[in-house]
């Protein structure tokens, strides 16, 4: 009768129930490997640093940020669902081109969901904590140095925005206007590269801050519509002058001029 062979991957547990196991623990591995994949490609496109129209091959992909084919498939994949990819030429994906009907589309949906969120926000009262950041994020700027402090900006932009959408009390509602903001970013970048708004910035976000405060919901949802008429227009101008989007589709875009940096309301 021969020796029965020990189980190499965990003694006193059955082979199978090990076998499961590293099977999971690869799996997770996995899914964590395409998770990483999935946002630094996506936070590459957002951030404009693969733009419109360029080319993202699995190959260039791998090359580029050293992930497994597996792992990028994945990622390419979701951003596909998500229209920052496109596949129409399955030999040649591209980054989605941005267009004036990208910024309208977005900023259309903001401009209904986004006041109504601050006016909620208002009504329920936000903590002083939540208060206090607000106005930290307020004094946030930048200066047309360098790609990092953009991002910064956006980022604490982005903030800002996602702590009122939270305080509003509605999950569905902050979910939406989370995946809106993400889609900004990228349309963000293009303008405020070629022109500081951080000025503007201050101003509309601290009188923003003050009527939430004083649960002035009214006056909130006021200042916010303004803050997003002027990022449309502003945004429109850039895709229009900007000489590496000179191939966007401008068909039937208004090419309304940008507010002029509006003084404190």
């Amino acid at each position: 009768m021969g020796l029965q062979k020990k189980n190499e991957f965990s003694p006193g547990v059955p082979f199978a129930a090990s076998a499961q196991a590293e099977s999971t623990l690869h799996a997770d591995r996995g899914a964590n490997l395409s998770e990483r994949a999935y946002q630094q490609i996506r936070s590459e496109i957002l951030f404009y640093q693969l733009p419109p129209g360029c080319r993202v091959s699995e190959a260039s992909l791998v090359t580029r940020f050293n992930f497994r084919q597996a792992a990028v498939r994945s990622a390419l994949l979701r951003l596909v669902q998500e229209g920052l990819i496109d596949r129409t030429d399955e030999r040649s994906p591209r980054v989605a081109a941005l267009t004036l009907k990208d910024v309208r589309d977005v900023y259309g949906l903001r401009k209904l969901l986004e006041p109504r969120a601050a006016e909620l926000a208002a009504g329920l009262g936000i903590g002083a904590a939540d208060v206090d950041r607000l106005r930290k994020i307020s004094q946030s700027h930048y200066e047309l140095r360098s790609h990092g402090e953009l991002v910064k900006f956006l980022r604490a932009n982005r903030e800002f925005n996602m702590r009122v959408a939270s305080a509003s009390g509605n999950a569905r509602l902050t979910e939406t206007i989370a995946h809106l903001q993400d889609l900004t970013l990228r349309i963000l970048y293009v303008g405020i590269r070629s022109l500081n708004v951080s000025q503007w910035f201050q101003a509309t976000h601290f009188q923003i801050v003050e009527a939430l405060e004083a649960g002035d919901g009214k006056r909130a949802a006021e200042l916010w519509t303004t803050d997003l008429h002027y990022g449309e227009r502003l945004i429109s101008d850039a895709l229009i002058t900007l000489p590496e989007l000179s191939q966007v589709n401008l068909a039937g875009a208004s090419l309304a001029r940008p507010y002029a940096v509006p003084k404190r309301i």
